[in-house]
């Protein structure tokens, strides 16, 4: 059967950004100077999974021909109206009245004999 692997997560604490996640063993077999070296100035987390990223984007260089220019649409200027301010009138609409749900009570049918205890 497969052997569990178990990953440690290592943060550095003045950026809270992950640096590293390594197998526990490669861990264990560093020696006492070298865990105190990784391990000042970060926190380590046991995780049990080591998550891959689905998406892997690429940046490509590529050298225009010709400079970009950004489309620009012609902006056409409307004729500026006057505000006249004309008196709100608010008028009320009267609200559907909902029609009122009745429960249905089955009622089941009494069993011949005697109740049961």
């Amino acid at each position: 059967m497969a052997e569990k692997q178990t990953f440690v997560q290592i943060v550095d604490q003045a950026t809270g950004k992950v640096e590293r996640v390594t197998d526990l063993k490669e861990l264990e077999a560093l020696s006492i100077e070298d865990k105190l070296a990784l391990a000042r100035n970060k926190t380590l987390y046991v995780v049990s999974h080591k998550l891959e990223p689905v998406i892997k984007v690429e940046m490509r260089k590529v050298m225009l021909s010709a400079p970009v220019a950004p489309k620009v649409q012609p902006v056409v200027e409307q004729p500026v109206e006057k505000n006249v301010e004309k008196p709100v009138v608010k008028t009320k609409t009267p609200k559907a009245e909902k029609p009122e749900k009745q429960a249905e009570i089955q009622i089941k049918p009494t069993g011949k004999g005697r109740p049961k205890k």
